[in-house]
């Protein structure tokens, strides 16, 4: 009867350490209030200036960011996919694509269309400065 208790208790105490949780990397990024107006599509020239090109940027929920350029040619686009983190006013990009590139700046929102990408003053951090405007 020992023995059965025994038993009993061993397999209860391996069902309660036992971590059922999955095991996989889908977590969505908890975005700030900065984050959350980053959303959408930004492009590098005001597109009511009707620009012939207009390189982009795009932030998703999940942490994704698509960097949208034209080629040459200026008659079409390619892209490349990294990572972004906003910690505060602070935005950094990262694109894995043939090397690394990590760029770190701090967000100036003149309005929710409109944001300002400046150097955050850290001299080991490089930026992309400039302005970007949001179509919808």
């Amino acid at each position: 009867m020992k023995k059965t208790i025994y038993f009993i208790n061993m397999l209860l105490s391996l069902a309660f350490f036992t971590n059922c949780s999955k095991n996989d990397d889908t977590t969505t990024p908890t975005l700030n209030e900065n984050g959350q107006k980053l959303i959408g599509q930004w492009y590098f020239k005001d597109p009511s200036t009707n620009p012939t090109t207009n390189n982009s940027f795009t932030f998703s929920t999940d942490g994704k960011i698509i960097y949208r350029y034209s080629i040459p040619s200026g008659t079409s686009y390619d892209s490349e996919t990294g990572t972004y983190i906003v910690n505060g006013d602070k935005l950094t990009m990262t694109y894995p694509q043939t090397v690394t590139l990590a760029y770190i700046q701090k967000m100036v929102f003149i309005t929710d269309k409109k944001v300002q990408f400046v150097a955050t003053g850290n001299p080991n951090e490089t930026p992309y400065n400039g302005t970007y405007y949001k179509v919808n």
